[in-house]
Protein backbone atom coordinates (compact mmCIF):
# COMPACT_ATOMS: atom_id res chain seq x y z
CA UNK A 1 0.00 0.00 0.00
CA UNK A 2 2.82 2.84 0.61
CA UNK A 3 4.45 1.86 -2.39
CA UNK A 4 1.44 1.96 -4.68
CA UNK A 5 0.28 5.54 -2.88
CA UNK A 6 3.96 6.60 -3.36
CA UNK A 7 3.89 5.62 -7.39
CA UNK A 8 0.71 7.41 -7.72
CA UNK A 9 1.97 10.68 -5.67
CA UNK A 10 4.80 11.27 -8.22
CA UNK A 11 2.93 9.90 -11.30
CA UNK A 12 0.02 12.28 -10.40
CA UNK A 13 2.88 15.28 -10.77
CA UNK A 14 3.52 14.18 -14.10
CA UNK A 15 1.99 14.17 -17.35
CA UNK A 16 4.20 12.09 -19.67
CA UNK A 17 2.98 9.11 -21.34
CA UNK A 18 2.26 6.05 -19.59
CA UNK A 19 4.84 4.16 -20.05
CA UNK A 20 7.23 6.75 -17.59
CA UNK A 21 5.30 5.19 -14.64
CA UNK A 22 3.48 2.06 -13.70
CA UNK A 23 0.99 2.29 -11.52
CA UNK A 24 0.55 -1.43 -9.41
CA UNK A 25 -2.78 -3.44 -9.81
CA UNK A 26 -4.58 -4.78 -6.96
CA UNK A 27 -5.63 -7.81 -5.85
CA UNK A 28 -9.53 -8.92 -4.65
CA UNK A 29 -8.14 -9.10 -1.03
CA UNK A 30 -6.32 -6.01 -1.36
CA UNK A 31 -9.05 -4.46 -2.41
CA UNK A 32 -11.64 -5.97 -0.23
CA UNK A 33 -9.50 -4.75 2.46
CA UNK A 34 -9.24 -1.39 1.26
CA UNK A 35 -12.83 -0.91 1.26
CA UNK A 36 -13.57 -2.58 4.33
CA UNK A 37 -11.18 0.27 6.23
CA UNK A 38 -13.16 2.85 4.39
CA UNK A 39 -16.47 1.55 5.44
CA UNK A 40 -15.58 1.57 8.94
CA UNK A 41 -14.14 5.22 8.75
CA UNK A 42 -16.97 6.65 7.31
CA UNK A 43 -19.10 4.28 10.19
CA UNK A 44 -16.96 5.66 13.23
CA UNK A 45 -15.51 8.88 11.87
CA UNK A 46 -18.47 10.56 9.78
CA UNK A 47 -21.84 8.71 10.63
CA UNK A 48 -22.15 10.67 14.33
CA UNK A 49 -21.28 14.07 12.62
CA UNK A 50 -23.81 13.23 9.73
CA UNK A 51 -26.70 12.02 12.03
CA UNK A 52 -26.45 14.96 14.60
CA UNK A 53 -26.19 17.57 12.68
CA UNK A 54 -29.24 17.04 10.88
CA UNK A 55 -30.67 16.06 14.38
CA UNK A 56 -31.48 12.82 13.52
CA UNK A 57 -31.94 10.42 16.37
CA UNK A 58 -32.20 6.75 14.27
CA UNK A 59 -31.21 6.07 10.66
CA UNK A 60 -33.25 3.15 9.25
CA UNK A 61 -31.55 1.97 5.63
CA UNK A 62 -33.72 -0.42 4.42
CA UNK A 63 -32.97 -2.98 1.09
CA UNK A 64 -34.56 -6.03 -0.23
CA UNK A 65 -32.75 -8.73 -2.21
CA UNK A 66 -32.69 -8.44 -6.15
CA UNK A 67 -33.40 -4.19 -5.18
CA UNK A 68 -29.76 -2.82 -6.22
CA UNK A 69 -28.65 -0.90 -3.06
CA UNK A 70 -27.34 3.00 -4.35
CA UNK A 71 -25.37 3.13 -1.13
CA UNK A 72 -24.08 -0.99 -1.12
CA UNK A 73 -20.80 0.97 -1.68
CA UNK A 74 -20.84 2.45 1.99
CA UNK A 75 -22.80 -1.06 3.11
CA UNK A 76 -21.98 -4.10 1.14
CA UNK A 77 -25.13 -6.06 0.20
CA UNK A 78 -27.23 -5.82 3.23
CA UNK A 79 -31.18 -6.96 2.71
CA UNK A 80 -33.24 -6.12 5.29
CA UNK A 81 -33.23 -3.03 7.95
CA UNK A 82 -29.66 -1.46 8.44
CA UNK A 83 -30.56 0.66 11.91
CA UNK A 84 -28.47 2.92 13.56
CA UNK A 85 -28.94 4.83 16.91
CA UNK A 86 -27.54 7.69 18.15
CA UNK A 87 -26.90 6.74 21.96
CA UNK A 88 -26.04 10.06 22.88
CA UNK A 89 -21.85 9.16 23.52
CA UNK A 90 -22.06 6.44 20.52
CA UNK A 91 -23.86 5.13 17.37
CA UNK A 92 -25.52 1.52 17.89
CA UNK A 93 -25.43 -0.52 15.05
CA UNK A 94 -27.73 -3.16 14.45
CA UNK A 95 -29.13 -5.43 11.46
CA UNK A 96 -32.43 -7.32 11.28
CA UNK A 97 -33.91 -9.28 8.61
CA UNK A 98 -30.01 -9.98 6.91
CA UNK A 99 -30.16 -13.51 6.46
CA UNK A 100 -28.70 -13.80 2.60
CA UNK A 101 -25.91 -11.37 3.84
CA UNK A 102 -25.21 -12.99 7.04
CA UNK A 103 -24.51 -16.11 5.01
CA UNK A 104 -22.40 -14.34 2.74
CA UNK A 105 -18.66 -14.84 3.76
CA UNK A 106 -17.46 -12.30 1.02
CA UNK A 107 -15.88 -9.36 2.49
CA UNK A 108 -18.46 -6.89 0.49
CA UNK A 109 -21.21 -8.90 2.08
CA UNK A 110 -22.97 -6.91 5.65
CA UNK A 111 -21.90 -10.24 7.61
CA UNK A 112 -17.73 -9.18 7.33
CA UNK A 113 -18.79 -5.80 7.85
CA UNK A 114 -20.47 -6.40 11.25
CA UNK A 115 -17.94 -8.95 12.55
CA UNK A 116 -15.29 -6.22 11.48
CA UNK A 117 -17.51 -3.65 13.35
CA UNK A 118 -17.93 -6.02 16.66
CA UNK A 119 -13.99 -4.69 17.07
CA UNK A 120 -14.91 -1.58 17.52
CA UNK A 121 -18.51 -1.27 18.95
CA UNK A 122 -19.28 -4.68 20.65
CA UNK A 123 -22.78 -3.43 20.84
CA UNK A 124 -23.42 -4.67 17.41
CA UNK A 125 -26.16 -6.67 17.21
CA UNK A 126 -27.06 -9.40 14.32
CA UNK A 127 -30.84 -10.05 13.74
CA UNK A 128 -31.42 -13.25 11.43
CA UNK A 129 -33.71 -14.85 9.53
CA UNK A 130 -37.09 -13.40 8.18
CA UNK A 131 -40.50 -13.45 9.44
CA UNK A 132 -42.74 -12.16 12.02
CA UNK A 133 -40.20 -13.07 14.81
CA UNK A 134 -37.70 -10.69 12.79
CA UNK A 135 -40.28 -8.26 12.50
CA UNK A 136 -41.42 -8.15 15.93
CA UNK A 137 -37.95 -8.17 17.35
CA UNK A 138 -37.03 -4.96 15.53
CA UNK A 139 -40.61 -3.58 16.17
CA UNK A 140 -39.42 -3.90 19.88
CA UNK A 141 -35.95 -2.46 19.30
CA UNK A 142 -37.17 0.85 18.19
CA UNK A 143 -40.19 0.91 20.57
CA UNK A 144 -37.25 0.84 23.59
CA UNK A 145 -34.82 3.60 22.29
CA UNK A 146 -37.65 5.56 21.12
CA UNK A 147 -36.19 8.06 18.73
CA UNK A 148 -38.09 10.80 18.14
CA UNK A 149 -36.65 11.27 14.58
CA UNK A 150 -35.82 8.70 11.90
CA UNK A 151 -34.64 8.83 9.01
CA UNK A 152 -35.55 6.50 5.78
CA UNK A 153 -33.95 6.45 2.59
CA UNK A 154 -36.92 7.98 0.92
CA UNK A 155 -36.53 11.03 -1.19
CA UNK A 156 -38.16 13.08 -3.99
CA UNK A 157 -34.72 14.58 -5.25
CA UNK A 158 -31.65 12.47 -4.45
CA UNK A 159 -32.15 9.06 -6.39
CA UNK A 160 -29.18 7.78 -4.11
CA UNK A 161 -31.27 8.65 -0.85
CA UNK A 162 -34.54 6.89 -2.44
CA UNK A 163 -33.06 3.05 -2.61
CA UNK A 164 -36.43 1.69 -0.31
CA UNK A 165 -39.05 0.27 -2.56
CA UNK A 166 -42.30 1.32 -2.33
CA UNK A 167 -43.43 -2.29 -1.13
CA UNK A 168 -40.08 -2.43 1.39
CA UNK A 169 -41.12 0.50 2.67
CA UNK A 170 -44.98 0.15 3.32
CA UNK A 171 -43.81 -2.89 5.17
CA UNK A 172 -41.38 -0.54 7.48
CA UNK A 173 -44.50 1.16 8.08
CA UNK A 174 -46.68 -1.44 9.14
CA UNK A 175 -43.79 -2.71 11.30
CA UNK A 176 -43.17 0.12 13.01
CA UNK A 177 -46.89 1.05 13.45
CA UNK A 178 -48.49 4.48 13.36
CA UNK A 179 -46.74 6.35 16.06
CA UNK A 180 -43.39 5.49 15.01
CA UNK A 181 -44.17 5.97 11.25
CA UNK A 182 -45.48 9.97 12.17
CA UNK A 183 -42.03 10.44 13.63
CA UNK A 184 -40.25 9.18 9.47
CA UNK A 185 -38.42 11.88 7.86
CA UNK A 186 -36.44 11.16 4.27
CA UNK A 187 -32.60 10.78 4.95
CA UNK A 188 -31.39 12.69 2.23
CA UNK A 189 -29.70 15.01 4.31
CA UNK A 190 -28.48 12.47 6.38
CA UNK A 191 -27.05 10.50 3.45
CA UNK A 192 -25.62 13.87 1.69
CA UNK A 193 -23.53 14.69 4.71
CA UNK A 194 -22.48 10.64 5.02
CA UNK A 195 -20.90 10.48 1.24
CA UNK A 196 -19.66 14.20 1.21
CA UNK A 197 -17.70 14.44 4.16
CA UNK A 198 -14.71 12.39 2.65
CA UNK A 199 -12.27 10.22 4.55
CA UNK A 200 -8.67 10.21 3.60
CA UNK A 201 -9.00 6.85 2.40
CA UNK A 202 -11.84 7.97 -0.18
CA UNK A 203 -9.29 10.89 -1.37
CA UNK A 204 -7.23 8.35 -1.86
CA UNK A 205 -9.02 5.92 -4.15
CA UNK A 206 -10.36 8.91 -5.67
CA UNK A 207 -6.50 9.96 -6.35
CA UNK A 208 -5.70 6.00 -7.59
CA UNK A 209 -8.93 6.17 -9.55
CA UNK A 210 -7.65 8.85 -11.99
CA UNK A 211 -4.49 8.49 -11.77
CA UNK A 212 -4.82 4.43 -13.24
CA UNK A 213 -6.89 6.26 -16.19
CA UNK A 214 -4.95 8.86 -16.92
CA UNK A 215 -1.87 6.07 -17.80
CA UNK A 216 -4.39 3.79 -19.51
CA UNK A 217 -5.74 6.89 -21.69
CA UNK A 218 -1.98 7.76 -22.23
CA UNK A 219 -1.32 4.71 -23.68
CA UNK A 220 -4.67 4.25 -25.62
CA UNK A 221 -3.90 7.36 -27.49
CA UNK A 222 -0.59 6.12 -28.60
CA UNK A 223 -2.21 3.44 -30.51
CA UNK A 224 -4.46 4.99 -32.46
CA UNK A 225 -3.22 4.65 -36.20
CA UNK A 226 -4.60 7.38 -38.07
CA UNK A 227 -7.10 6.06 -41.20
CA UNK A 228 -7.05 2.18 -39.42
CA UNK A 229 -7.78 2.58 -35.79
CA UNK A 230 -11.92 2.67 -34.83
CA UNK A 231 -12.97 3.19 -31.22
CA UNK A 232 -14.13 0.19 -30.81
CA UNK A 233 -10.52 -1.11 -31.15
CA UNK A 234 -9.53 1.50 -28.64
CA UNK A 235 -12.04 0.88 -26.07
CA UNK A 236 -11.72 -2.75 -25.66
CA UNK A 237 -7.80 -2.48 -25.68
CA UNK A 238 -8.30 -0.27 -22.56
CA UNK A 239 -10.86 -2.16 -20.96
CA UNK A 240 -8.68 -5.50 -21.42
CA UNK A 241 -5.74 -3.06 -19.56
CA UNK A 242 -7.95 -2.23 -16.69
CA UNK A 243 -8.36 -6.15 -16.06
CA UNK A 244 -4.59 -6.74 -16.24
CA UNK A 245 -4.48 -4.13 -13.55
CA UNK A 246 -6.89 -6.04 -11.28
CA UNK A 247 -9.82 -4.24 -12.23
CA UNK A 248 -12.06 -6.86 -13.66
CA UNK A 249 -14.50 -6.97 -10.04
CA UNK A 250 -15.91 -3.89 -10.19
CA UNK A 251 -17.92 -1.88 -12.87
CA UNK A 252 -14.80 -0.59 -14.88
CA UNK A 253 -14.93 0.80 -18.11
CA UNK A 254 -18.04 3.26 -19.38
CA UNK A 255 -19.17 2.32 -23.14
CA UNK A 256 -18.94 5.77 -23.31
CA UNK A 257 -16.95 7.25 -26.51
CA UNK A 258 -15.75 10.30 -28.56
CA UNK A 259 -16.79 14.33 -27.77
CA UNK A 260 -16.02 14.86 -31.90
CA UNK A 261 -15.69 19.01 -31.88
CA UNK A 262 -14.07 19.12 -35.47
CA UNK A 263 -13.22 16.98 -38.44
CA UNK A 264 -13.05 16.61 -41.60
CA UNK A 265 -14.33 13.07 -42.23
CA UNK A 266 -17.47 13.58 -42.19
CA UNK A 267 -16.86 17.46 -43.03
CA UNK A 268 -18.49 19.68 -39.98
CA UNK A 269 -17.70 23.03 -41.61
CA UNK A 270 -21.84 23.44 -41.23
CA UNK A 271 -22.22 21.66 -37.69
CA UNK A 272 -25.50 21.27 -36.29
CA UNK A 273 -24.16 20.37 -32.57
CA UNK A 274 -21.50 21.77 -30.30
CA UNK A 275 -19.94 18.34 -30.54
CA UNK A 276 -21.04 14.87 -31.41
CA UNK A 277 -20.70 11.50 -29.14
CA UNK A 278 -19.12 8.94 -31.47
CA UNK A 279 -19.05 5.02 -30.48
CA UNK A 280 -18.46 1.98 -32.01
CA UNK A 281 -16.82 1.60 -35.81
CA UNK A 282 -15.75 5.25 -36.32
CA UNK A 283 -12.54 5.24 -37.71
CA UNK A 284 -9.81 8.11 -36.70
CA UNK A 285 -8.68 10.51 -39.61
CA UNK A 286 -6.14 13.16 -39.77
CA UNK A 287 -7.65 16.56 -38.99
CA UNK A 288 -10.23 15.01 -35.87
CA UNK A 289 -9.69 16.95 -32.72
CA UNK A 290 -11.37 15.21 -30.21
CA UNK A 291 -12.21 14.57 -26.12
CA UNK A 292 -11.32 11.20 -25.30
CA UNK A 293 -14.07 10.57 -22.31
CA UNK A 294 -13.59 6.74 -21.18
CA UNK A 295 -12.18 5.79 -17.30
CA UNK A 296 -11.74 2.94 -14.91
CA UNK A 297 -13.71 2.90 -11.94
CA UNK A 298 -12.42 2.01 -8.76
CA UNK A 299 -13.32 1.56 -5.13
CA UNK A 300 -17.10 2.60 -6.93
CA UNK A 301 -15.05 6.04 -7.62
CA UNK A 302 -14.89 7.10 -11.43
CA UNK A 303 -13.19 9.29 -13.82
CA UNK A 304 -15.25 12.06 -15.78
CA UNK A 305 -12.04 13.20 -16.88
CA UNK A 306 -12.06 14.47 -21.20
CA UNK A 307 -8.45 13.90 -22.21
CA UNK A 308 -8.16 16.13 -25.41
CA UNK A 309 -5.88 15.26 -28.44
CA UNK A 310 -5.43 15.99 -31.90
CA UNK A 311 -4.64 13.92 -35.18
CA UNK A 312 -1.97 16.06 -37.79
CA UNK A 313 -2.92 16.43 -41.11
CA UNK A 314 0.13 15.46 -43.73
CA UNK A 315 2.51 18.49 -43.32
CA UNK A 316 1.10 19.92 -39.91
CA UNK A 317 3.73 20.33 -36.81
CA UNK A 318 0.99 21.13 -34.31
CA UNK A 319 -2.69 22.17 -33.73
CA UNK A 320 -3.98 24.86 -36.20
CA UNK A 321 -3.88 28.06 -34.81
CA UNK A 322 -7.91 28.92 -34.35
CA UNK A 323 -8.40 25.48 -32.20
CA UNK A 324 -5.35 25.89 -30.22
CA UNK A 325 -6.98 29.81 -29.56
CA UNK A 326 -10.39 27.72 -28.77
CA UNK A 327 -8.94 25.23 -26.74
CA UNK A 328 -6.66 28.06 -24.46
CA UNK A 329 -9.93 29.90 -24.06
CA UNK A 330 -11.10 26.59 -22.65
CA UNK A 331 -8.40 26.42 -20.18
CA UNK A 332 -7.92 29.37 -18.66
CA UNK A 333 -11.19 29.01 -17.17
CA UNK A 334 -9.51 26.60 -14.63
CA UNK A 335 -7.15 29.47 -13.67
CA UNK A 336 -10.23 32.20 -13.56
CA UNK A 337 -12.68 30.13 -11.69
CA UNK A 338 -10.26 28.18 -9.11
CA UNK A 339 -10.58 30.74 -6.81
CA UNK A 340 -13.94 31.20 -5.97
CA UNK A 341 -14.87 28.07 -4.78
CA UNK A 342 -14.05 27.66 -1.04
CA UNK A 343 -15.46 25.49 1.75
CA UNK A 344 -18.24 27.25 3.47
CA UNK A 345 -19.79 28.39 0.06
CA UNK A 346 -24.21 26.75 -1.11
CA UNK A 347 -23.45 25.65 -4.58
CA UNK A 348 -25.53 28.07 -5.53
CA UNK A 349 -23.30 30.81 -3.66
CA UNK A 350 -20.20 29.17 -5.69
CA UNK A 351 -22.08 29.48 -9.05
CA UNK A 352 -23.27 33.02 -9.03
CA UNK A 353 -19.20 33.62 -7.83
CA UNK A 354 -17.62 31.62 -10.87
CA UNK A 355 -19.61 33.02 -13.30
CA UNK A 356 -19.24 36.68 -12.39
CA UNK A 357 -15.36 35.84 -12.11
CA UNK A 358 -15.25 34.73 -15.72
CA UNK A 359 -17.90 37.46 -17.15
CA UNK A 360 -15.34 39.53 -15.57
CA UNK A 361 -12.99 38.13 -18.11
CA UNK A 362 -14.76 39.12 -20.79
CA UNK A 363 -16.48 35.17 -21.53
CA UNK A 364 -20.12 35.50 -22.16
CA UNK A 365 -22.09 33.24 -20.08
CA UNK A 366 -24.58 30.63 -21.91
CA UNK A 367 -26.86 29.34 -19.12
CA UNK A 368 -28.79 25.61 -20.21
CA UNK A 369 -31.77 24.91 -18.53
CA UNK A 370 -31.09 21.05 -18.97
CA UNK A 371 -27.71 19.19 -19.23
CA UNK A 372 -28.22 17.58 -23.11
CA UNK A 373 -24.79 16.69 -23.57
CA UNK A 374 -24.69 17.23 -27.40
CA UNK A 375 -25.80 14.93 -30.95
CA UNK A 376 -25.08 11.29 -30.91
CA UNK A 377 -25.06 11.97 -35.13
CA UNK A 378 -24.92 14.01 -37.65
CA UNK A 379 -28.38 14.21 -37.93
CA UNK A 380 -29.76 15.30 -34.53
CA UNK A 381 -29.63 18.69 -33.31
CA UNK A 382 -28.74 20.01 -30.05
CA UNK A 383 -30.59 22.62 -28.85
CA UNK A 384 -27.88 24.47 -26.33
CA UNK A 385 -26.12 24.52 -29.60
CA UNK A 386 -28.79 27.59 -30.90
CA UNK A 387 -28.29 29.43 -27.62
CA UNK A 388 -24.17 29.14 -28.18
CA UNK A 389 -24.80 30.58 -31.86
CA UNK A 390 -26.86 33.44 -30.99
CA UNK A 391 -24.92 34.31 -27.90
CA UNK A 392 -21.71 34.97 -29.90
CA UNK A 393 -23.09 36.19 -32.89
CA UNK A 394 -21.14 38.67 -34.50
CA UNK A 395 -18.48 38.84 -31.68
CA UNK A 396 -15.00 37.59 -30.73
CA UNK A 397 -15.48 37.06 -27.25
CA UNK A 398 -15.82 33.60 -26.01
CA UNK A 399 -19.25 32.25 -24.55
CA UNK A 400 -19.14 29.45 -21.29
CA UNK A 401 -21.51 26.89 -19.21
CA UNK A 402 -20.79 25.51 -15.53
CA UNK A 403 -21.47 22.10 -14.42
CA UNK A 404 -19.18 21.48 -11.72
CA UNK A 405 -21.06 18.53 -10.34
CA UNK A 406 -20.23 16.86 -7.39
CA UNK A 407 -18.74 13.45 -8.20
CA UNK A 408 -16.87 10.17 -6.07
CA UNK A 409 -18.73 6.53 -5.50
CA UNK A 410 -22.46 7.50 -5.20
CA UNK A 411 -23.01 9.78 -8.48
CA UNK A 412 -24.01 13.34 -8.42
CA UNK A 413 -24.47 13.82 -4.67
CA UNK A 414 -23.62 16.95 -2.58
CA UNK A 415 -23.74 20.52 -4.10
CA UNK A 416 -23.31 21.19 -7.30
CA UNK A 417 -22.83 24.26 -9.42
CA UNK A 418 -24.71 23.93 -12.66
CA UNK A 419 -28.32 26.29 -13.59
CA UNK A 420 -29.56 22.57 -14.23
CA UNK A 421 -28.91 20.84 -11.31
CA UNK A 422 -31.44 23.70 -8.27
CA UNK A 423 -32.22 20.58 -6.26
CA UNK A 424 -28.40 20.75 -4.51
CA UNK A 425 -27.58 24.82 -4.58
CA UNK A 426 -28.46 25.35 -1.02
CA UNK A 427 -26.23 22.39 -0.23
CA UNK A 428 -22.85 23.30 1.37
CA UNK A 429 -19.39 22.63 0.29
CA UNK A 430 -17.80 20.62 3.01
CA UNK A 431 -13.83 19.91 3.79
CA UNK A 432 -12.90 17.92 1.24
CA UNK A 433 -15.40 18.05 -2.19
CA UNK A 434 -14.93 15.93 -4.77
CA UNK A 435 -16.51 17.55 -7.89
CA UNK A 436 -16.03 17.18 -11.52
CA UNK A 437 -14.36 20.66 -12.58
CA UNK A 438 -16.33 20.35 -15.79
CA UNK A 439 -17.45 23.45 -18.22
CA UNK A 440 -17.35 24.54 -21.26
CA UNK A 441 -16.17 26.92 -23.65
CA UNK A 442 -17.23 28.23 -26.76
CA UNK A 443 -15.25 29.94 -29.33
CA UNK A 444 -15.85 31.34 -33.15
CA UNK A 445 -13.66 29.94 -35.66
CA UNK A 446 -12.54 31.76 -38.69
CA UNK A 447 -12.56 28.34 -40.99
CA UNK A 448 -16.87 27.82 -39.76
CA UNK A 449 -18.12 31.49 -38.65
CA UNK A 450 -21.17 31.21 -37.55
CA UNK A 451 -20.99 27.93 -35.83
CA UNK A 452 -18.35 27.82 -33.02
CA UNK A 453 -16.05 24.94 -31.46
CA UNK A 454 -17.41 24.30 -27.60
CA UNK A 455 -14.75 22.79 -25.69
CA UNK A 456 -15.68 20.63 -22.88
CA UNK A 457 -13.24 20.60 -19.74
CA UNK A 458 -13.77 18.14 -17.25
CA UNK A 459 -11.34 17.09 -14.49
CA UNK A 460 -12.65 15.77 -10.62
CA UNK A 461 -10.42 17.78 -8.07
CA UNK A 462 -11.15 18.26 -4.21
CA UNK A 463 -12.02 21.59 -2.31
CA UNK A 464 -10.40 21.69 1.10
CA UNK A 465 -9.86 24.71 3.30
CA UNK A 466 -6.84 25.86 1.21
CA UNK A 467 -8.84 26.21 -1.94
CA UNK A 468 -9.48 23.85 -4.63
CA UNK A 469 -6.83 21.09 -5.08
CA UNK A 470 -5.72 19.43 -8.06
CA UNK A 471 -5.90 15.58 -6.99
CA UNK A 472 -4.90 15.08 -10.80
CA UNK A 473 -3.27 17.30 -13.37
CA UNK A 474 -5.82 19.86 -14.63
CA UNK A 475 -6.17 20.30 -18.34
CA UNK A 476 -3.39 21.35 -20.05
CA UNK A 477 -2.56 20.55 -23.38
CA UNK A 478 -3.94 18.76 -26.19
CA UNK A 479 -1.91 15.46 -27.19
CA UNK A 480 -1.09 15.66 -30.71
CA UNK A 481 -0.69 12.17 -32.55
CA UNK A 482 0.70 11.28 -35.62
Amino acid sequence: MRLQITLILLAAMSTEPASSVELLGHTSQSGGEILRLMRNDKLDLVLPGAMRDNNVDMWIHVTRQGDPDPMAMQFGSTYGYLVFTDLGDSIERAVFGGAGAVENIDIWGSAAIARALSSYDPGYRIAEGYGDEVYNEFREFVVERDPQTIAVNRSEWLPVADGASHTAYTKLVNILGPAYSERIVSAENVITDFVVRRTSREVTAQTNTLEISRQIVAEALSRIEPGATTIREITWWAMEEAFRRGLGEHRTWSPGGIRMYFSDSPPTTEPNSRWWIVHGDHVFQQGDFFAFNVGVNYMGFGTDTKTHAYILREGESGVPESIQHAFDQAIRGQWIMRDHIRVGMTGGEALDAVVAAMEAEGYIYTAFKNSSVGAVAQDTSDEDYLIIQRALENTDRSGFYVDHHSYGNTGVVGPSLSPFRPDVHHLRIQENHIFAFEYAVHTNLPERPGYPISINISNPQLVTSKGVEFIQPPNERITLIQ
